[in-house]
């Protein structure tokens, strides 16, 4: 069977700029501990990237000035600056403070939880969508309907189309509430995360910790955290299942593409 590769372009004007790169470093505002994996971005554009295990980034800011800047990540306040405001600190130190959510009651034990599979289970191997690129804070998913309300989510499951040819490398798992067919409002209060080692053909993330329930259909997707490269991650997907949603950075416009849907789906009871 001739192979059908479904790859998630967005379309990027290339300019050619002189460089303005900008560093700096994220903390804790409570604890002054460096915070690793914050989306760092300009509102609205493709330009973004995402701290490291220091707390570090370095972003192009090059024709920006009178954009703005935003720093978030779960279970923090975020943060939006103007370019303008920051451009002349490099190196400078930004601080999030962690806030204030209320977290979702517990279930009730003597309700009769039905088990379900919610989601595309298609493991083709023919039939395949991947990053478009491998920078960090570069996101791709799909909507997932749920039977009744209120749904708990239990497991994450993302098929490969083909086994990951590299080491290991770190993904962070997100669910969004949806407005209008877009991803819009995030769902859990903290990071999860999935390893994917080399010859893995299953992404299978536990979300019993994380207890996360929906009330309605919801986005779940992969996000790179650090530098990879993307052709050696395939995701399985199928023809008529849904649409791929994807976005080039953390604060850039959501791009949906209808042909097919990823074969990630949710275990979960409702």
């Amino acid at each position: 069977m001739k192979r059908v590769l479904l790859t998630v372009l967005l379309t990027i004007p290339v300019f050619f700029v002189y460089a303005q790169d900008f560093t700096g470093r994220i903390t804790d505002g409570k604890t002054n501990q460096p915070l690793p994996y914050v989306n760092v971005g300009i509102v609205g554009k493709n330009v973004g990237t995402v701290t490291d295990d220091n707390g570090a980034y370095k972003i192009n800011l090059a024709n920006h000035d009178n954009d703005s800047l935003r720093m978030s990540m779960v279970g923090y306040a975020p943060q939006t600056y103007k370019v303008a405001d920051i451009i002349s600190q490099p190196g400078k130190t930004f601080t999030l403070l962690p806030s204030v959510t209320q977290l979702n009651e517990v279930r009730v034990s003597n309700h009769n939880w039905k088990q379900v599979i919610l989601g595309n289970t298609t493991r083709s191997k023919n039939t395949n969508a991947s990053f478009n690129t491998g920078r960090p804070g570069n996101e791709i998913g799909t909507i997932i309907k749920i039977k009744k309300s209120p749904t708990y989510l239990k497991q994450f499951n993302a098929s490969l189309s083909s086994a990951a040819e590299f080491d290991s490398t770190i993904l962070r798992v997100n669910f969004y509430t949806v407005k209008d067919g877009l991803p819009d409002q995030l769902i859990q209060h903290q990071n999860i995360f999935a390893v994917v080692k080399r010859g893995q053909d299953m992404i299978t993330v536990d979300l019993q910790p994380y207890n996360i329930v929906v009330e309605d259909k919801f986005f779940v997707s992969l996000e790179w955290i650090k530098q990879a490269r993307v052709q050696n991650l395939w995701f399985s997907a199928s023809f008529f299942s849904g649409s791929i949603i994807a976005r080039n950075t953390s604060q850039a416009a959501w791009d949906k593409v209808g042909i097919a849907g990823l074969g990630f789906n949710v275990l979960a009871e409702y």
